[in-house]
């Protein structure tokens, strides 16, 4: 949903908030349910999210905030602007609620960035969690992104 400035989504996933955190922050999980990546999981890590061909450029990111497995704020550039991608984790009787605030975005990205975190978690995170996408199809290419095969065929 968009709040202001905000995107918001919150989802209850059935697994423990490590299965969650390691979807999140390992490479080859990243880029099975959200996109080709060069993600590091520390502080002050400067990494690329490549949402080419529906963004004409990679997103520049740094890890802004790491807490394992409870929270994970991220800088994405988005246009030109900054904006603020936190994920927060929090175990949900047996389960864990996931939410995703992406903070910043440019009016005309919101409506957009919205879609794509409803369908990233709804069908993308939800296949890789679920065993349905498997993360070890990743493979790196010569720029040092991480790919999967299941994001060339969604794109």
């Amino acid at each position: 949903m968009i709040d202001g400035t905000r995107v918001v989504h919150e989802v209850r996933f059935p697994h423990p908030p490590e299965r969650i955190w390691r979807a999140l922050t390992d490479p080859s999980e990243l880029a099975a349910w959200l996109m080709p990546n060069d993600f590091t999981a520390e502080a002050g890590a400067r990494f690329r999210l490549d949402a080419r061909p529906s963004h004409l450029e990679p997103f520049d990111c740094e890890v802004v905030e790491i807490d394992p497995p409870r929270r994970l704020r991220t800088r994405w550039v988005v246009g030109g602007e900054p904006t603020i991608v936190t994920f927060e984790l929090r175990a949900d009787d047996g389960g864990t609620v996931l939410r995703v605030e992406h903070d910043g975005l440019p009016t005309d990205e919101q409506p957009r960035f919205d879609g794509g975190w409803g369908a990233k978690f709804d069908i993308d995170l939800r296949d890789v969690l679920d065993g349905a996408r498997d993360p070890a199809a990743a493979t790196r290419d010569e720029t040092g992104l991480t790919h999967h095969p299941a994001y060339v065929r969604s794109r």
